[in-house]
């Protein structure tokens, strides 16, 4: 009798095994035809299902993805067609890609390992008519530039995983070297949804040209998120990277930027108003242009906005994306229609009384430091009309700010020094060729005079190496450090 059970579970599962597969498949087509439809209404993109052949078990689709036309039009406009690679770089873009998937029906399938999933999804990038595209191929021994792999869980949580791999390529027509590190991506998107979560690592980049180098390292990023409705979708995320540097030969310019992170949150305020708060560092930044530098360290931003309309948001994001899809319209209509929208939303926003506080702005240079903070907020009540506001009177009264800046003597010299090496640099003499002395007493000079004028006009206060400044501006008053002046231009 016992073995009678046995024998009837394995049957009804066997017959699970058989007969799921053929209703899952049905059930996959609807899925992806659903998401192509999701994807071609994001302004700029076209993602469409050329052929789909159903199976038992599996099925097979050849899936495009590409820009849209008005994307196409803009990308056209901008290529300079004497250059061989801008043609051959539009033409790729122009014609898209498409991806072979195999979709695998669950309830037990075989991609990538045993899967216990309703089904999942494996995709490649096909071989495509473009010659330098596959001899990069080829020089790289890759067999894909593009793989996918998606699973869809029992409850219906979707998790994809694409990457694309590292290759290098080295263009003698054109001189330009690319040297890609790979990239990774992974998403999670729940069974409704109005959830998600992203993550991706990107580890270089470098280009290397005649006419300068392009370097970028260590990008990685992560987001979560909520969705608020068709058009906007709350969370929080973060986007580090390791390097960045740039470098044109042709002016002699060269900038880099290290351990660069940045932090968001946009989350409810309120049942209609949101806030969203913004956190920034980075290790050092370095301009240098004709061998003179300028050097910032622990650079820091922080700050929060408040009282953001969430109607207004969503009304911006559902004009602006509209507005993209019209693709007849001519120059001066795009732009008449940006600024209609622009009108109508600023009045929204306003209305809810806005306001930005800057919790952390600074920097060290020089030896020396900057910190400042800063509040500034507009006063909605009673505003009808934006148009109310371009008179400066209005406007002023109801504007409310608030500056607090601290910074000592070593950042003052510094930006001096700045100042004097391209007066100096205009005139035919270099600042660094001076005896150190000499040059750190001329510095030294010019700074102890220009402080002191500040603050003998009540611009600034001292307190031993240390120099502050306060500003307040509410009420069409500006006060400076407590006492009413007239600052230029305002």
């Amino acid at each position: 009798m016992k073995n009678k059970k046995i024998l009837g579970f394995l049957a009804i599962f066997l017959l699970i095994l058989v007969v799921a597969p053929y209703f899952i498949g049905n059930k996959a087509k609807a899925l992806l035809e659903k998401q192509a439809i999701q994807i071609s209404e994001l302004p700029g993109y076209k993602l469409e299902i050329r052929t789909y052949d159903q199976g038992w078990f599996s099925s097979h689709a050849e899936v495009f993805y590409g820009f849209d036309e008005h994307t196409l039009n803009i990308l056209e406009a901008s290529i300079d067609k004497k250059y061989s690679f801008d043609k051959s770089t539009y033409k790729l873009l122009k014609n898209g890609f498409i991806v072979d998937v195999t979709v695998a029906h669950g309830p037990i399938t075989f991609q990538n390992g045993v899967n216990f999933a309703l089904l999942t999804l494996a995709g490649r990038l096909q071989d495509m008519d473009y010659a330098d595209f596959n001899d990069t191929m080829t020089k790289n021994n890759l067999d894909s530039m593009f793989d996918l792999f998606t699973s869809v869980s029992y409850g219906g949580t979707t998790t994809i995983k694409a990457t694309v791999p590292a290759f290098k390529e080295n263009d003698p027509k054109i001189e330009i070297g690319v040297i890609f590190s790979g990239m990774e991506l992974q998403a999670t998107l729940n069974a409704q949804q109005d959830e998600f979560g992203i993550f991706f690592n990107f580890p270089g980049l470098e280009i290397l040209s005649p006419n300068g180098d392009l370097s970028l390292h260590g990008i990685t990023g992560q987001a979560t998120g909520t969705k608020m409705n068709d058009f906007l979708w709350l969370g929080k995320g973060n986007f580090s990277l390791g390097h960045f540097k740039i470098e044109n030969s042709t002016d002699g310019l060269t900038l880099s930027l290290n351990n660069f992170s940045n932090d968001y949150d946009l989350s409810k305020e309120s049942d209609t108003t949101l806030t969203m708060r913004l956190q920034s560092k980075a290790g050092s930044f370095v301009a240098n242009e004709d061998g003179q530098d300028v050097e910032l360290a622990d650079i820091t931003l922080d700050f929060t906005l408040n009282h953001l309309n969430s109607e207004a948001i969503t009304d911006y994001i559902k004009s602006i994306k509209q507005s993209y899809q019209l693709t007849e319209q001519t120059q001066e209509q795009t732009t008449a229609n940006l600024q209609a929208i622009a009108a109508r939303i600023g009045e929204k926003l306003l209305k809810d009384s806005p306001e930005m506080i800057v919790t952390d702005l600074g920097f060290l240079m020089g030896g020396g430091f900057l910190k400042s903070e800063a509040k500034l907020s507009i006063d909605g009540d009673g505003l009808e009309n934006i148009q109310q506001l371009s008179d400066p009177i209005a406007l002023n009264k109801r504007l409310v700010l608030q500056v607090n800046i601290k910074f000592d003597k070593a950042i003052a010299n510094a930006m001096t020094a700045i100042g004097l090496k391209k007066q100096m640099a205009a005139g035919g003499a270099d600042l660094a060729s001076m005896p150190k002395a000499q040059r750190d007493q001329m510095i030294n000079l010019q700074t102890s005079t220009a402080l002191q004028t500040f603050i003998n006009q009540g611009y600034l206060t001292q307190e031993g190496e240390i120099y502050s400044l306060h500003f307040d501006m509410k009420n069409g008053q500006r006060l400076v450090n407590g006492k009413p002046l007239a600052i230029p231009g305002m």
